[in-house]
This record gives structure tokens, sequence and C-alpha cells, in this order.
């Protein structure tokens, strides 16, 4: 825990700053609860003495750790992938056995949300998640629900301003019409293409709802 207080020893010696030291306290108390102590607090008092005194009161509250970790779905997004995406601090955080930190968990849901639409469920979202916490045993369990909606598949693909290389485009892409869209697949795709036919690419997609698909325009910018 020492390492976690750590930063509220650079004040001692230095001129009063009150602006500054609630900056350090902060500091400190995201430290706290990366360890486990999600409702710890630190309150600075000021007193006189020779200069300033400043004495930080520390509120632990009970450590916890997470038992569970359950997302509320139905789609067949790998469940292990999910995990490890939101998993943080080589394994020690936001993962079961590991402790729980609410703003990292809000950053990684929102970047398993862009994975979730990369992969073809392109209105995921999700939802608020809930921390359901066990005082007594020091448990904290987690229940994340995912609206991911209908899977996209490709649907019509545009070669445009592709006169005389829309062949070579086409099956540098590597893509067909119906098959799942995965924004991974495009991009080396994209790549690919760029290589071949030596000019600049880009590459829009349009959302279909009413037909589940995804349409594809590979536009080519020529001198």
């Amino acid at each position: 825990m020492r390492h976690a207080l750590a930063p509220l020893a650079v004040l001692e010696g230095t001129l009063d700053n009150p602006l500054r030291a609630e900056r350090v306290a902060s500091l400190a108390t995201e430290a706290l609860r990366t360890i486990g102590y999600p409702r710890a607090q630190i309150v600075l008092d000021r007193g006189a003495g020779c200069g300033v005194e400043l004495r930080a009161r520390v509120t632990l509250g009970p450590r916890f750790r997470i038992a569970k970790i359950q997302f509320v779905t139905d789609d067949k997004f790998p469940a292990k992938r999910r995990l490890a995406l939101i998993e943080d601090a080589l394994g020690t955080v936001n993962t079961v056995g590991g402790v729980y930190v609410a703003d990292r968990l809000d950053a990684a849901l929102a970047e398993l949300q862009k994975r979730y639409r990369d992969a073809g469920w392109a209105r995921a979202e999700i939802a608020t998640f809930e921390a359901d916490y066990d005082d007594t045993r020091g448990e904290v369990s987690l229940t994340i629900p995912i609206k991911s909606g209908q899977k996209f598949k490709i649907g019509r693909i545009r070669a445009i301003n592709a006169r005389g290389v829309a062949g070579e485009l086409f099956d540098a892409l590597g893509i067909e019409e119906g098959q799942p869209y995965d924004k991974a697949s495009l991009t080396a795709g994209l790549s690919r293409a760029r290589r071949r036919i030596d000019h600049h690419i880009r590459m829009r997609a349009v959302i279909s709802d009413e037909t589940g698909t995804i349409d594809i325009e590979a536009i080519v910018e020529r001198e």
C-alpha cells in the first residue's frame, strides 16, 4: 500500500499550493483504487505550525476482488476475446480474481464496442454495467449488458474511378458479396490493392439496416 500513497510524500518541504495538493491526493486515491479499494478516500487537513502542516486522512474501506464477470448477450462474439479486451495491467485489473477499476472498465468497454462493430455487429451498443458488491466476502460481481443487434454481411462491392484497374482491384480486395463483414479483412485487402495498383484508395462503407448488409465502395484517387 505504501507505493500507492507515495505521491503524498512529494508535498513535504514544498510551498503550500492547495490545487497541487488536491491533484496529488487524487492521484494517490486512484492508486489505492487500482489495488482493490474502490471506496478509498483521502482528505487533506491544514494546520498551523512551522509553516503549514498538511495532514492526510486516509479511509480505505473494504478491499474487493472480482468474483464474476457476466456479459448479458447471446451473440457469437468469442467469449474469451471479450474478457481479454476488458482486462488491464497484465491481467490484474478488471479480470476475475483481479481488482475492479471503474474508469478503466469504461474505456475498455468503449474499445470492446468498437471491436464488435468492426466484426460485423455494426449497431452494437454496450449499456451501462452494474457492479454488485458483497462486503462480507470482499467480492464484486460485474454484469455487462450488450445489445449486439444483427450481424451484417457485405452487400454490393463497387469500384469507383477505377477504369482499367477494376479487375485487379477486386482481386486484391479479396471479398465477396454475402460474406460476413469484417473490417480487419477489408483493411488487409485495401493495403494489398494499394500496393498492386499504386494508387491511393479510399474505402467507404454504407450500412443498410433494412437488408442487413454493408455496401463497400473502393474509390481510386488518381493524380
